[in-house]
């Protein structure tokens, strides 16, 4: 699937949603219809709210980085109105789950207003489908977090039809005792502070999005806990529209409904640092994950332990993993030989094959390797077996959890 870039279209949205902002071309003004009229101020007033939600947003952002306890603009940081882990989610967002994924999947029929209007200002209809979906996050085996996905996908004759083409629709949320269709907001790109999908925007593929909070305690929204079980409503903004509603029942993940949420966290820059047993200070890995061409990362270690001797020894290795995958991950390990210090050697010291590694990652905190040498070179450490080692701190500025 490919995702809605926010106001992508530039002046051709200008045009084809030019009622959405409240201003009409001058050649239609006198010739639109009270109904078209009305359906721009509804779209205008829908924008406007959002749009103040995220100024409020802006001026925490500002009044946390002039006090120093914030990060720079780009940087996720935790705060009291996020609803999923930054460590969750990466972008390009994930598609539909597969054929063979037991995640529950609730959908519905939507009908969104078309572009281009007729001379009286009347915009066309088009069916999409609405899909909603939860990916697990946290699953620390104490609690369980999630982040909730929602795509909405144009039918197959229609897809990158760029001529005619559906408005984004206005989001609402009805959960628990708060007041009815409060505002959410809709995102393409997660860990991001202001990028937000408007009101009739277009929507010329079908788009995969996440829900979160604005953060704010404006009554115009309020702070959702997308665990829960809550009520999604798309409005079209036609006269009389009561807008499509879908209740999503709570997250209650089994293995057999959402088996990732009892698996390792998703291999992620977000895993970086220094891992060790407490137990034996001295000896350490370093981890570091790096994104690569075709949508993959490249997952490094480099293990600082001894030989036999009790002579410093270093095991390094690295391997290339599709985004999101989980559990456990098999890494090629290497050793060097024939080097010397500070460069005094020959041109290159030699590459040795020592076995393979193993990890998964139980929570941000926790990682848990196996190891199997498979060489036979006297004198280099080998063995089989298991451990479970800590991170010492957070040391990438990001958040984990």
């Amino acid at each position: 699937m490919r995702t809605l870039k926010a106001w992508a279209a530039g002046s051709l949205l200008l045009v084809g949603s030019a009622f959405s902002g409240g201003a009409v071309v001058a050649a239609q003004a006198e010739a639109v219809s009270p109904a078209a009229q009305a359906r721009a101020t509804a779209v205008a007033e829908e924008n406007t709210a959002v749009r103040n939600l995220l100024r409020a947003d802006a001026a925490k952002r500002a009044e946390r980085v002039s006090a120093g306890a914030g990060p720079k603009a780009s940087t996720p940081y935790a705060n009291n109105y996020r609803v999923y882990a930054p460590s969750c989610l990466h972008y390009p967002m994930p598609g539909l789950p597969a054929a063979n994924d037991p995640t529950p999947v609730y959908s519905s029929r939507v009908l969104l207003a078309q572009y281009p209007p007729n001379s009286l200002g009347q915009y066309g209809t088009e069916y999409v489908t609405l899909r909603v979906w939860r990916i697990p996050c946290s699953s620390s085996g104490q609690f369980y977090d999630s982040a909730t996905v929602i795509a909405l996908d144009r039918d197959a004759n229609m897809e990158g039809n760029t001529a005619r083409y559906p408005l984004f629709p206005g989001a609402r949320i009805t959960q628990g005792n708060s007041a009815p269709r409060l505002l959410v907001r809709v995102t393409d790109e997660p860990n991001t502070f202001v990028s937000t999908i408007f009101a009739d925007e277009p929507l010329y593929y079908s788009g995969t999005f996440v829900l979160e909070n604005f953060p704010t305690t404006s009554s115009d929204t309020a702070r959702w806990d997308f665990n829960n079980q809550f009520t999604l409503t798309l409005l079209n903004f036609f006269a009389g529209d009561n807008g499509l509603s879908l209740t999503i029942p709570a997250y209650n993940p089994t293995e057999a409904t959402f088996p990732d949420a009892f698996r390792g966290l998703p291999i992620s820059g977000y895993l970086t640092g220094n891992w060790f047993d407490e137990a034996h200070s001295g000896e350490g890995m370093l981890v570091q994950t790096f994104e690569i061409p075709d949508n993959k990362l490249l997952f490094t270690f480099a293990w600082f332990t001894y030989d036999s001797n009790g002579v410093p020894f270093w095991l390094f290795g690295s391997t290339a993993v599709d985004r999101g995958t989980r559990g456990r991950i098999s890494v090629p390990t290497i050793f060097n030989s024939g080097g010397g210090f500070a460069g005094n050697f020959g041109a290159s010291a030699q590459t040795n094959t020592w076995g393979t590694v193993e990890f998964t990652f139980n929570n941000c905190y926790e990682m848990k390797f196996r190891y199997n040498s498979t060489h036979n070179t006297n004198g280099v450490p080998r063995g089989t077996g298991e451990k479970v080692w800590t991170r010492t701190v957070d040391t990438n500025g990001l958040t984990c959890e």
